[in-house]
């Protein structure tokens, strides 16, 4: 099942590992200078309380919409997927990157409209890939590869991200266009919501959706890449975690449909009340979001096993695999790990007792803790830890063993002092420049340094 036979397409002699890794770098000079420049861009409020900053979401979103286009790249090269598909993914991802980071770096508000609908053009060219994917999947030759899980585990992915991007387009016309021509809000009425309160659970259902199907993909492409032939309790394993996160998909894409199509009486409840297990949301004090609650039971958990059953089960002494996969997929297991400790395990205590942690609310006596959680599982968790399985994945194909195993060692330390940053951010002290601060900023130093061999190092150089 496993395909180590990435065709080479590109621009001219340069193959598109080589246009993809100086894109990566142009990536990270404009996260340094934003960093800079913007002040904390990352952070979609400026202090507990406040409203969106736009101009921060602009910028994140030039960075998120290149990171998807480039894992959409990913995902169409390891399962092989048409000449013909791989071609469009790959020329609107360069588009992608190119035109959402400068657009993200002048885009500062919804009021100029040429430098916002310069920067929209990067989430179409996402939603085309997206679309590209689903097509690519649907028309995949390879029957045997279809009758897999890990087949099914892309495609569903590809389908929930493309819906996702879809509900963020949606999102984006409403705050544009209000309620010109007058059907979005006659909608929103229709299912009890006024159009600011459809527009925000529209938003919701957006962010939640792609970061996860995001990360679906690339444990779909880990899955493929690294979890066959295994056999006794680890084949069981990983099937276990396969049909998790198939059911977590599919749950995960049932309720935010509902939740953003559905109206004001179907919103997403909460279990684990003070009330009782289940409660209509707005109806408790606390309790745990039932979208929440499945993307860790079942998402989260489903590509812990896979992972952990791929990178130590017992395999046919045929198919074992080479140095070189070993130290990536267990860098993916360990980034998985820390995901789930901090978003699945901190985050379902912060949801249990949002009576002690709720951010919005001024009087709750721990919600400096809550509002730093609800950044840093954000900017950390969610899209840097799958930004470093990402390079994972690509350094695994490019990098000598050796290379790999050091890039893999400087990952994983790095990831382990970002997470233990962020957990005394989130649990100890949430003051700016306080040990958090610190022990952050050397797991992002370190993460740093660990690109920067991976772009040294890269084998990658011209097309043979």
């Amino acid at each position: 099942m496993k395909n180590q036979n990435y065709s080479e397409i590109g621009i001219g002699k340069y193959s598109w590992s080589y246009i993809i890794k100086w894109l990566i770098i142009i990536m990270i000079i404009y996260a340094l200078f934003g960093w800079l420049l913007v002040s904390h861009p990352f952070a979609f409020y400026t202090v507990r309380g406040s409203s969106l900053n736009y101009s921060r979401i602009f910028y994140l979103h030039g960075l998120t919409v290149g990171f998807a286009g480039i894992t959409g790249l990913m995902v169409s090269q390891a399962f092989n997927l048409s000449p013909n598909i791989k071609k469009i993914i790959f020329y609107l991802t360069i588009a992608c990157v190119l035109i959402g980071l400068t657009g993200g770096a002048i885009n500062r508000s919804m009021e100029h409209k040429i430098t916002l609908w310069y920067q929209i053009l990067s989430m179409f060219s996402l939603d085309i890939i997206l679309l590209s994917l689903v097509i690519g999947f649907l028309i995949l030759k390879n029957q045997l590869l279809k009758r897999t899980k890990a087949y099914w585990i892309a495609f569903l992915a590809s389908v929930s991200a493309l819906i996702a991007g879809l509900f963020g387009d949606l999102v984006g016309f409403i705050l544009d266009f209000g309620n010109w021509p007058g059907i979005c809000g006659w909608y929103a009425n229709k299912i009890g919501y006024t159009l600011s309160e459809w527009q925000d659970a529209l938003l919701r259902t957006h962010s939640d959706m792609m970061v996860v199907s995001v990360l679906s993909l690339l444990i779909a492409i880990a899955n493929y890449r690294f979890g066959s032939n295994l056999i006794g309790k680890a084949k069981i394993i990983r099937n276990f975690g396969e049909w998790l996160l198939i059911i977590g998909i599919i749950l995960t894409l049932i309720i935010y449909i509902v939740s953003g199509l559905g109206g004001s009486s179907v919103q997403i409840p909460h279990l684990f009340t003070e009330k009782g297990f289940f409660e209509p949301r707005g109806q408790s004090v606390a309790g745990v979001d039932l979208g929440d609650f499945v993307i860790g039971v079942f998402t989260f958990t489903g590509a812990i096993l896979i992972t952990g059953a791929s990178s130590f089960g017992k395999r046919n002494p045929d198919h074992k695999l080479t140095k070189t996969e070993t130290y990536t997929i267990r860098g993916i297991f360990m980034a998985m790990v820390c995901i789930f400790l901090a978003v699945g395990g901190l985050g379902f205590l912060e949801e249990y007792r949002a009576d002690l942690y709720n951010s919005d609310v001024a009087t709750t006596p721990l919600g400096n803790y809550g509002f730093i959680f609800r950044l840093l599982h954000v900017d950390v968790c969610l899209l840097l830890f799958p930004a470093m399985i990402l390079l994972m994945l690509l350094a695994e194909r490019s990098l000598k063993t050796k290379a790999n195993r050091i890039f893999q060692i400087i990952l994983r330390i790095g990831i382990v002092i970002t997470f233990i940053g962020a957990l005394i951010f989130m649990l100890v002290n949430y003051h700016s420049f306080g040990p958090g601060t610190w022990i952050l900023a050397l797991g992002i130093i370190i993460l740093l340094c660990g690109i920067i061999y991976y772009l040294i190092h890269d084998q990658q150089k011209l097309r043979k």
